[in-house]
């Protein structure tokens, strides 16, 4: 019957990672390399580390109660949802993986060659252009990596979105009404009177391949940017 299938959470999960990765990387990589290259070593930016190294140790569903009590009203607001959505669950998830990503891209900026910045400048390149360059393309690979992780997270992702997203399985999928990711909808599958094993096998399987596949693109992306390569 219409609506009882994994169709409408296989594209909400997509909407997620695309909305997620469209405002986690940004905020994420500009973060990172700040931290890196720009912010000065004093006690205040000790703190900023340590808050950022902090977050990464949440709870998940304390990012949805966070979420359900700021995201949605502001979904509600600013895209006309009524109460979770896909939208809101996409902001929970970015502020969820930002330590992820701001690690990550920062701890592949320091492994750069230094030799490489200095050949930048000795060819009478400015700070900023060696840094997005230089320095930022060859530490393409680590920005990828934390894209796969955060892919693989958003994909996993169940108890933050139960309250910033919902639990409405349906085929229709719009980025403001209420839907189901792919985790959560095993969760709904094995949280009734007779659990359906079968259907969560299946999706379980689904999301193995999902994050098997897209590592690999990750991986190609990565290799084919990354011209800087010492071979």
């Amino acid at each position: 019957t219409s609506g009882g299938g994994i169709r409408g959470s296989l594209v909400a999960t997509l909407y997620l990672i695309l909305l997620t990765l469209i405002i986690a990387l940004p905020i994420g990589v500009i973060s990172a390399i700040y931290l890196n290259e720009y912010a000065k070593k004093n006690r205040f930016m000790g703190i900023i580390r340590h808050m950022i190294e902090m977050m990464s140790g949440i709870p998940s569903i304390i990012f949805g109660l966070v979420g359900a009590i700021i995201f949605i009203p502001l979904m509600d607001d600013l895209i006309g949802s009524n109460g979770g959505s896909i939208a809101s669950g996409a902001l929970t998830l970015a502020i969820m993986l930002l330590p992820i990503i701001i690690r990550t891209t920062e701890e592949s900026l320091k492994i750069v060659p230094r030799s490489y910045k200095e050949a930048s400048y000795a060819l009478g390149a400015s700070k900023n252009q060696t840094i997005f360059k230089v320095v930022l393309p060859n530490a393409i690979s680590g920005i990828m990596t934390a894209t796969l992780l955060s892919i693989a997270r958003i994909i996993g992702e169940s108890a933050a979105l139960i309250y910033a997203m919902g639990t409405v399985v349906k085929d229709s999928i719009h980025i403001n009404e209420k839907a189901t990711s792919l985790s959560v909808h095993i969760w709904i599958l094995m949280g009734g009177e007779v659990p359906n094993f079968e259907l969560a096998s299946a999706i379980s399987i689904l999301i193995l391949l999902i994050v098997f596949l897209l590592g690999i693109v990750v991986k190609i992306i990565a290799k084919k940017f990354n011209r800087f390569e010492v071979k």
